[in-house]
């Protein structure tokens, strides 16, 4: 990135900065912002206003904004609220490019305070400012040498972090300086997003040469941002690590989320996938994010998860095998010529040697064991990444310039496990400078290690994904839809339930390609009995209302029905449970049947817009158990066909299809061709909200939808 290519480059290094509400009483925040850029060296001008007057560190306060001279491109509002909309309307009649602004009490207080910030946004882009914020901390970038967030001091380094919350971002800062590897190149607290969001400063850390890997606390989304931040994650990630760090993971926090920022916190389960689909790799806990990236700072992204570990104590490599094993790592045993070559260089009383790997004490008197048995292993294609644990900081410059060497050689990581890491220690500033991640717990490092290897497969993810997008596959060409089926959409939008009846919904889906069954519909018993007969025996007959959405649980399904009688006994249940089962003033029919099908896995596919993401895939588990089984993968669409495959395969549903205890595998491909169907149209048909076929049913035949639903958008 140079000079001005970014959009907000002058964010990020200012020629000028404005401090509207500069203060010189100690404690103040207009008093600590204006310190911390005089004596961290902001090499650009500096211009404190205060209409009082005053002084701080030999400079004069400025009446007016008008007063400062040269260009101003950053204007730190700290004055309170209400206060707020009067100083934005100066910096934007000055066109300065951007605001910050630091008060609390706009959107996150409810209605009144949400007109407050909408109207500062609008004040703001009139004379084309930004705004930062409100309610943040905000912006450090060490490249300029600015804190604007007065967090004093912010360790520099690679590692970029978003954050919606601003006392993490303290927090994470302060633990920084107690842990050497890592520091940060910008850091950003985007308080309420009111106008730029998360998405907006992803893409300048994409682009910055100074940032590494990217971290990012997010708890929701701006208002209509999702998709903006899914896609900002899939063009980093293809470039630099993104790592992201979720609250509201819990119904609690969710609710935490929304009366911290006035963010609106999604799905979790939805939002994870999605973000992993994007190339992401999660983080769970916030005292584990440094270590984490710390790894990504330095460390090669491995090829695989597999893991070779090598170290001192058997304790220690149960442990780290343990935390290895359970964090998603895969530990491999040794070929028999590794573990040859391996025995001759360790004691012969050396119990552990085929993976985990245990020196048997032999590198407390010769340092040199970790290299002899290193390199073999590293040569195994098997090894993915190297963890070594359970060291006593013996090691050397020849050691670790060894390490780094072979980690650049194979393009393997290799983590450090020691004892006395979190100790000041001559032994390992080789280690440090040479930046191999240096680790107090074996089970952070192989947690860390875990991240790696997930950081490895979103890398390709992501590139892919790209790739795609770039050829131009998303768009698909659809026939316009038939004038029957567009009356159907016009009709059900102004239904109350807005939804098609089942046998509209079938047609639809048939439409882009989705397999449906036969069906007939009937409004009285012989004619039931007559579409039966037409259809062959068995069949199955179902209440033909929109306004049903489950119909099992309102008693209008009857499966396998093998006589005229049973169909008309069917036929009078269906009008008992629903209180009439005869033609409506409209016409319509009272019931639906459609051959009998048995076997196969039932499943759950569908389609639908979600708030927040965006257009979004499912499919899981089907039949009466969808909803109590809660076995789901969700992935945003457009999508290439390799993460359709992979969403299947990441259910049970998807495990179940292919067989075994007698049953034949189902056709695995046109369970995935019916979900591109559903992609089509939901982004083919702007009125469809919701599209769903459940179950879909799979055997090595095909699949077949048995049931569908459509809910439409309010016209």
């Amino acid at each position: 990135m140079e000079g001005d290519a970014h959009a907000l480059a002058r964010l990020f290094d200012p020629r000028g900065v404005a401090i509207l509400g500069a203060s010189q009483a100690p404690g103040k925040y207009g008093t600590i912002l204006l310190q911390t850029l005089i004596e961290e060296g902001f090499a650009g001008a500096i211009h404190p206003v205060n209409p009082k007057g005053g002084a701080l560190l030999g400079r004069p306060f400025l009446k007016s904004l008008d007063d400062a001279h040269g260009p101003v491109d950053v204007a730190l509002v700290v004055r309170p609220a209400p206060e707020v909309p009067a100083a934005i309307q100066d910096v934007a009649r000055r066109r300065i490019p951007f605001a910050i602004v630091y008060a609390a009490g706009f959107s996150e207080h409810g209605e009144e305070g949400l007109r407050l910030e909408r109207d500062m946004v609008a004040t703001a882009a009139a004379g084309g400012t930004r705004i930062v914020g409100p309610n943040c901390m905000n912006i450090f970038s060490a490249p300029a040498r600015l804190n604007l967030s007065a967090i004093v001091p912010f360790p520099e380094g690679g590692l970029g972090f978003l954050s919606a919350s601003g006392n993490l971002g303290y927090a994470l800062a302060r633990e920084a300086m107690r842990r050497p590897g890592v520091g940060f190149s910008r850091f950003v607290s985007a308080g309420n997003q009111a106008d730029l969001a998360l998405d907006d400063y992803l893409d300048y850390l994409r682009a910055d040469p100074h940032t590494r890997a990217v971290l990012v606390f997010v708890e929701g989304f701006a208002r209509g941002r999702g998709r903006a931040f899914l896609e900002a994650v899939e063009g980093t990630a293809a470039e630099k690590p993104v790592l992201v760090l979720r609250g509201g993971r819990t119904r609690a926090g969710r609710r935490s989320a929304r009366s911290h920022t006035g963010a609106l916190a999604g799905e979790a389960e939805a939002l994870a996938q999605a973000l992993e689909q994007a190339g992401a790799v999660l983080v769970d806990r916030a005292d584990e994010a440094l270590s984490i990236a710390q790894a990504f700072l330095t460390s090669p992204l491995p090829a695989g998860p597999a893991v070779a570990l090598v170290g001192e104590g058997g304790g220690h490599a149960t442990l780290t095998s343990d935390a290895a094993s359970e964090a998603g790592l895969r530990i491999d045993p040794l070929p028999e010529g590794v573990v040859a070559a391996l025995r001759a260089h360790l004691p012969p009383f050396a119990a552990i040697v085929s993976n985990p790997v245990e020196l048997a004490g032999r590198s407390e008197y010769d340092v040199r064991a970790y290299e002899n048995v290193l390199d073999p292993i590293l040569d195994w294609p098997g090894c993915d990444q190297v963890i070594l644990f359970g060291g006593y900081a013996l090691y050397d410059e020849a050691l670790a310039g060894f390490l780094d060497r072979r980690r650049r050689e194979t393009r393997k990581p290799i983590l450090i496990h020691d004892l006395y890491a979190d100790e000041e220690r001559a032994a390992f500033a080789p280690l440090r400078r040479l930046g191999l991640p240096l680790y107090a717990s074996s089970e952070i490092a192989a947690r860390a290690g875990a991240a790696l290897a997930r950081g490895g497969r979103a890398r390709e993810r992501a590139i892919r994904t790209l790739q795609w997008r770039r050829a131009g596959r998303p768009a698909g060409d659809v026939a316009p839809l038939p004038p029957d089926l567009r009356a159907a959409i016009d009709d059900g939008r102004r239904r109350p339930e807005r939804a098609l009846s089942e046998d509209e919904a079938a047609r639809l889906l048939a439409h882009f390609g989705v397999p449906v069954l036969p069906a007939r519909l009937a409004g009285d018993e012989e004619s039931a009995v007559d579409a039966a007969a037409s259809l062959g025996f068995p069949v199955v007959l179902k209440v033909h209302d929109p306004a049903v959405v489950h119909k099992s649980d309102a008693g209008g399904v009857h499966l396998d029905l093998r006589t005229p009688e049973e169909v008309r006994q069917a036929y009078r249940e269906t009008g008992r449970s629903q209180g009439a089962a005869r033609p409506s003033t409209s016409g319509r029919a009272a019931v639906r049947l459609t051959p009998f099908r048995r076997g196969g896995v039932e499943t759950i596919a569908g389609a639908r817009r979600d708030e927040h993401l965006g257009p979004v895939l499912l499919f899981g588990t089907g039949g009466t158990d969808a909803e109590s089984v809660r076995d789901v993968a969700l992935r945003t669409i457009p999508c290439p066909r390799g993460t359709i495959d992979g969403m299947i395969g990441s259910t049970g549903a998807g495990r179940r299809l292919a067989g075994g205890r007698g049953r034949p595998a189902a056709d695995r491909s046109a369970v995935a061709a019916t979900l591109e169907a559903l992609a089509r149209l939901l982004l083919s048909v702007a009125e469809v909200a919701d599209a769903e076929v459940n179950p879909l049913l799979c055997s090595a035949d095909g699949a077949v939808a048995l049931d569908a639903r459509v809910i439409l958008h309010e016209p």
